[in-house]
């Protein structure tokens, strides 16, 4: 087919084209706690060759090949930042060409004029949307999967209407298939690979239907083959705990609930595209609409049926809900409706004013490139400087290198990592936020240099905003993002540090607050009622904050920890920044413009590859993490001896006991995994509440230990003992012991762990023991043959 003559669709399309560069390369990018967490994998790529994840959440995929998301998406990001090309471009450069490849689709195929006019359209109010869609262009995967999507299905419509020409067929196959790969809730699309599968099969005698059907096949399988032999194979069991994770449990009426109350939610903030929410205000899906207006127009009717699997798969089965999912039925319902009003349009003027005929694609294109135009939020922010932009993830990068220095050790949640400027960093939520590791405080924060706190959602809380709050950790620098609300972030050290630096950025300006007695500017963290602070975050006038969870006040209700920087004639007392509140510190300094290319440029040149650990124990200098008071038995506690009987500790599940020196118990990698068993004698002589005291040293991983009864239930149990320098005892307190049979040594961590028993006992409060004595008896070392606990799993 040769390319589209029509000078109006080529004018509109190199529109769209200039609209898709403005879009992904001219404007700041947001897009939540995705963006930057999502980073991580191109990182690892880029600089260590292997795509892995080790920020994800709690170690769960520390270093197997990224299975979150399928690779490809950010696979394309880290082999083009690889090769030299800053992260800001390397995000939006494979969704650009798969869009541009889409509008060459459109130019070379024989679709009518109003099919190509309407879907240009959709493309370029993708483009003119900007985020109040969707990101499209960052490290979530949407973007390049709508395009891929789009490319299949123009491929094999186009195939279909050109007589079943069998290379767009083959092509058209493979692109669809491209986009079922690119996320798992995009599987369903391959499904529409069969809709002209079985269209073909009766439409053509069945020797040209089977040179169609082999072409649609072998398309598919280009990329589906290596897809699944290189990828979903190998890492099967990894993928199914993936999506089980993410998925969560529901049902086909769970998963339409939440898509409609997505509807309900888009109808309300008037920032989404006004088409949309207009469309969802109908109560109607999207998907009925679309598939009824594509239907009604000749060309498109194959579309109709081959977008229903990707569509009704999102519907009616993913009750794992984002907004970001709605981004293809908004677009495709923009197509359709464009196409098919379009299409209506010129059948009216060939009937009533034919002579208007020509005028009309002009008159057509030149309305739909005004309405792309009008009121487009993302021209209004677009920056069109020639200028090199950065990710503003490296600006706040290259801010905490600066705060922190080199060497610097520093957790935080998955998503933060980047923004840390550490060069040792450690993802904290399964020790803090799940509270899965017995710790003290203050041991456990000596072992960084700082722990990096950022906004989250209104109502996340956890233990490190509550430690700020009662002092323990004292502010060391911030950086306040003008993007998105998540790169709001406080650097917090368990150490008074002096000069307290910052950063804060409006419009690409970048601020730095500098401590000084005389200068005009402070920082205020205050402890503060609900909806007091909640307008200090005015860049406009000078004015940052960030708003963190703590407990409720003792009236119940909810309490913020805010922190802010603002004019010295804005804080309380004399201003009302801090009004109503309670000071928890004020640092007074400068605050002066400073040059965020060269700063950027600073970090790049001094760029040091950052180190991933599972966990704090891995960690530089790494000294413990200490006891916790209620892991502690009473002082006054008594030994009753000869009940736990720990030389004839035995294995469970596949885990592993070794007994000399002393006893050590490697466990099974499966967290919470029965790895071995201490058998108890004369349980039954323990009456009333008593605690079993374990002296052990972990070496690995994390090990937990809990008293089980005879059915192999755990009465009481421990979270997770970190490894320590020494021996540590850890204790666990047991309401009613008499029907213990077993003491169960069990995996708290992803990896398999290692723990040196040295004694076990069991201590009560005085006179606690019966008075019916028992019998000393000595208790030799010796080999134990493997056993299992009755009903232990």
């Amino acid at each position: 087919m040769m390319l589209e003559r029509n000078k109006s669709i080529l004018l509109l399309a190199f529109f769209v084209a200039l609209l898709i560069l403005i879009s992904a390369y001219c404007t700041e990018r947001g897009g939540g706690v995705d963006e930057p967490g999502f980073l991580n994998p191109p990182y690892m790529l880029a600089h260590f060759g292997k795509l892995t994840f080790p920020t994800y959440p709690h170690g769960t995929f520390f270093d197997v090949p990224v299975v979150t998301h399928p690779p490809m998406h950010l696979g394309w990001i880290g082999l083009l930042w690889r090769m030299g090309i800053p992260p800001y471009y390397a995000e939006a450069t494979p969704t650009v060409l798969m869009f541009f490849l889409a509008i060459l689709i459109l130019l070379y195929s024989a679709f009518p004029t109003p099919v190509k006019l309407g879907w240009l359209f959709s493309l370029g109010f993708l483009a003119t949307s900007g985020e109040t869609l969707t990101l499209c262009f960052g490290t979530r995967p949407e973007g390049e999967l709508l395009a891929a999507w789009f490319c299949g299905m123009l491929l094999l419509e186009s195939g279909r209407i050109q007589n079943w020409e069998r290379r767009r067929l083959f092509a058209g196959a493979f692109f669809l298939t491209w986009a079922a790969a690119t996320h798992y809730y995009a599987y369903p699309a391959l499904l529409g690979t069969g809709v002209y599968i079985a269209w073909v099969w009766r439409a053509l005698d069945r020797t040209e239907a089977k040179s169609c059907v082999v072409a649609m096949c072998a398309g598919a399988g280009l990329y589906g083959v290596p897809y699944l032999t290189l990828y979903v194979l190998p890492n099967f069991h990894p993928i199914v705990a993936a999506i089980g994770a993410n998925q969560g449990a529901g049902g086909i009426g769970l998963s339409i609930a939440r898509h409609m109350a997505l509807y309900r939610e888009w109808v309300r903030y008037l920032f989404h595209p006004v088409l949309i929410r207009q469309a969802m205000a109908t109560g109607v899906p999207l998907w009925v609409m679309t598939t009824a207006l594509l239907a009604a127009v000749r060309s498109t009717r194959g579309i109709a049926l081959a977008s229903l699997p990707l569509q009704l798969g999102l519907f009616l089965f993913a009750w794992h809900k984002l907004s970001n999912y709605l981004v293809y039925e908004s677009i495709l319902f923009a197509a359709a409706l464009a196409a098919a009003a379009l299409t209506l349009g010129q059948i009216l003027i060939a009937r009533y004013v034919p002579k208007m005929g020509r005028l009309y694609p002009a008159a057509a294109a030149a309305v739909l490139g005004l309405c792309l135009i009008s009121g487009s939020p993302m021209l209004a922010h677009a920056d069109f400087s020639l200028k090199q932009r950065f990710h503003e993830t490296e600006v706040a990068q290259a801010s905490g290198r600066r705060i922190m220095g080199p060497n610097a050790r520093v957790g935080g949640r998955w998503w933060s990592w980047y923004m840390a400027g550490a060069e040792h960093w450690v993802d904290l939520e399964h020790d803090l936020f799940l509270k899965a590791t017995l710790l003290d405080p203050d041991t456990y924060l000596s072992n960084l240099d700082a722990l990096e706190v950022c906004y989250y959602e209104p109502n996340e809380r956890n233990v490190v905003h509550d430690w700020f709050a009662e002092g323990r950790l004292k502010l060391r620098g911030f950086f306040f993002g003008q993007s998105t609300m998540e790169l709001r972030c406080l650097q917090l050290s368990p150490r008074q540090t002096s000069p307290l630096v910052g950063y804060a950025e409006w419009e690409d300006q970048l601020y730095r607050f500098q401590e000084d007695p005389a200068g005009g500017y402070e920082v205020l963290s205050t402890l503060c009622p609900a909806g007091v602070g909640d307008d200090w975050h005015n860049p406009w006038t000078g004015s940052f904050a960030v708003a963190l969870r703590v407990p409720d006040d003792l009236q119940g209700m909810p309490a913020w920890l805010v922190t802010a920087l603002a004019p010295r004639a804005y804080m309380a007392p004399a201003g009302r920044v801090g009004s109503g509140c309670r000071e928890i510190s004020r640092t007074r300094g400068s605050l002066l413009p400073d040059d965020r290319r060269a700063l950027v440029e600073w970090a790049r040149r001094h760029d040091t590859p950052m180190h991933f650990y599972r966990g704090v124990d891995e960690m530089p200098g790494y000294a413990g993490v200490g006891m916790p008071p209620e892991a502690m038995a009473p002082p006054a506690a008594t030994r009753v001896e000869n009940v736990i009987d720990l030389p004839a500790t035995a294995p469970l599940n596949g885990g592993r006991v070794e007994l000399s020196p002393s006893v050590r118990v490697t466990t099974i990698a499966v967290p919470g995994g029965f790895s071995a068993m201490i058998p108890v004698h004369h349980a039954e002589t323990v009456a009333g509440p008593c605690w079993v005291v374990l002296k052990l040293r972990v070496r690995a991983g994390r090990v937990g230990f809990g008293v089980a009864a005879e059915d192999g239930r755990l009465i009481a149990s421990t979270v997770g003992v970190a490894p320590s320098p020494e021996p540590q005892t850890v204790a666990v307190k047991v309401p009613d012991f008499r029907g213990t049979r077993n003491i169960i040594v069990f995996n708290q961590s992803q990896v398999a762990g290692q723990a040196d028993i040295l004694d076990a006992v069991v201590v009560v409060e005085p006179r606690s023991v019966e008075p019916r004595s028992v019998e000393p008896r000595s208790v030799e070392p010796r080999s134990v043959e493997p056993r299992s606990a009755k009903g232990a799993r």
